[in-house]
């Protein structure tokens, strides 16, 4: 049996703690629409539900699609809304007399296309790819399968954070270097939110930049190989100030003996040592300085070596 669409919309509740539920109840306390009004914009935006459900829904026996589709005409429209009106109420009233609501929408929409964009970008292109098999290799070498699996930019939370946002969810509640935080994916409520996931896809983004920067050119004959690591970037990013703070070199390899040796000279009861903190940002600061990265970039870097150098205090030092 097919679900009536139509009947979904309808029975479908205005969720309170959307920015548009708000104007409609300040409305509603102000006595400045009539029911009459009221229901004509639920109406309207009923017709854009109905336009989507139209649009993006192969299957009309899914009610779980429909009801997600639905939910989305709804938080589009109310963050276009708190967008068009700053998030004043008296404005938001006054924008839903003299506005056909369709324009909020299209705001919203607006507003989540260039996210969803961005992130579709990264879940694309935000990989170190592996060298073609028939590229000249060095003599002797034979790369394995594992030693030629791309390695992803993005961490597992962040490849859950990425494909919610497609279907206009969120799993984060503050803005992280890395996500390691996450949570069930749940819809986007307030224009905040969506500002928050601009930053955070930023986050992303300068990492993917601050990467490609690097000597990469044996990056797929490490051993083991950087694949296998459930956060390669951090990993990665560990190996170099391995290097540079023991060795005083640029390389990406390290094993237990040369991890046991960081942590004895960079660290005190798993606090990273002032001295060796400072040495290590200020390096990858003017590394990136020389290679002309802009100051977003280099700005994230610094936060996102800082960040590594406190997760790894936070590990058992290897015996």
């Amino acid at each position: 049996m097919t679900t009536n669409k139509f009947s979904l919309v309808a029975e479908a509740s205005l969720d309170g703690r959307l920015f548009l539920a708000r104007a409609f109840a300040h409305a509603d306390t102000l006595n400045r629409m009539s029911r009459e009004q009221m229901d004509t914009l639920y109406q309207n935006i009923a017709a854009i539900a109905h336009k989507l459900i139209t649009m993006k829904t192969a299957d009309l026996s899914d009610e779980s699609a429909l009801r997600t589709h639905i939910q989305t005409a709804f938080t589009l429209t109310s963050l276009g809304l708190e967008y068009g009106s700053k998030g004043d109420l008296d404005k938001s009233v006054q924008l839903l007399q003299k506005t056909r609501i369709v324009k909020f929408f299209q705001i919203g929409n607006t507003l989540m296309e260039r996210l969803l964009e961005r992130a579709r970008h990264l879940l694309e292109h935000a990989v170190i790819l592996p060298p073609s098999r028939d590229e000249e290799r060095p003599l002797g070498v034979t790369y394995t399968d594992l030693e030629t699996e791309g390695i992803q930019i993005y961490t597992q939370a962040e490849l859950e954070f990425l494909k919610a946002l497609l279907i206009y969810r969120t799993t984060i509640r503050t803005l992280q270097v890395t996500i390691r935080d996450t949570e069930m994916p749940r819809p986007l409520l307030h224009l905040a939110e969506v500002e928050m996931i601009d930053r955070q896809l930023a986050c992303i983004e300068h990492r993917r930049d601050y990467v490609n920067t690097l000597p990469l050119e044996n990056l797929f004959m490490l051993d083991p190989p950087l694949s296998i690591f459930p956060n390669p970037i951090e990993h990665l990013t560990l190996g170099l100030m391995v290097n540079l703070l023991l060795y005083r070199q640029v390389d990406f390899q390290f094993d237990a003996d040369a991890r046991a040796d960081f942590h004895q000279l960079a660290y005190v009861e798993g606090q990273v040592r002032e001295s060796f903190r400072q040495q290590l940002l200020d390096w990858i600061a003017q590394y990136l300085e020389q290679t002309q990265q802009p100051e977003p970039v280099k700005t994230y870097a610094v936060s996102y070596w800082d960040d590594c150098l406190q997760m790894e205090g936070r590990q058992v030092s290897p015996e």
